[in-house]
């Protein structure tokens, strides 16, 4: 039976099957891998410094690095918004797991109690 995972606001949903889970993490797992790795790149190697040494290459190179790692919007922070989403899926996605083996647990346990009682099966 699906299980529903409710998005970062509280209203969207995501129906999985037990047997996607395994390949659903995977999927999730390896997205965040990627964008840790641009990530990275991103605190390391974006950044600019003026090129010609003048007015208009500081100001081209100040408004290029507020955009891409510095201000609030950035694409760097979009990214990380983005990283903590992916990881909020996967979590999820492992509770969930967590859940099923419970829930598989329990039913197992019962069924081989009833089994073994006087009345069961």
């Amino acid at each position: 039976m699906p299980s529903s995972i409710p998005g970062p606001n509280g209203h969207a949903t995501l129906r999985v099957d037990r047997e996607s889970l395994p390949h659903l993490r995977k999927v999730f797992d390896g997205a965040m891998s990627k964008l840790d790795q641009q990530i990275e790149l991103a605190m390391t190697g974006v950044r600019v410094s003026p090129w010609a040494g003048d007015p208009v290459s500081g100001n081209a190179a100040t408004d290029f690095n507020n955009r891409s790692v510095d201000d609030g919007d950035s694409a760097l922070n979009v990214l990380r918004a983005y990283q903590q989403r992916l990881k909020s899926a996967s979590d999820a996605l492992e509770q969930v797991a967590r859940e099923y083996r419970i829930v598989e647990s329990n039913n197992s346990a019962a069924f081989g109690a009833q089994s073994n009682s006087p009345m069961g099966g």
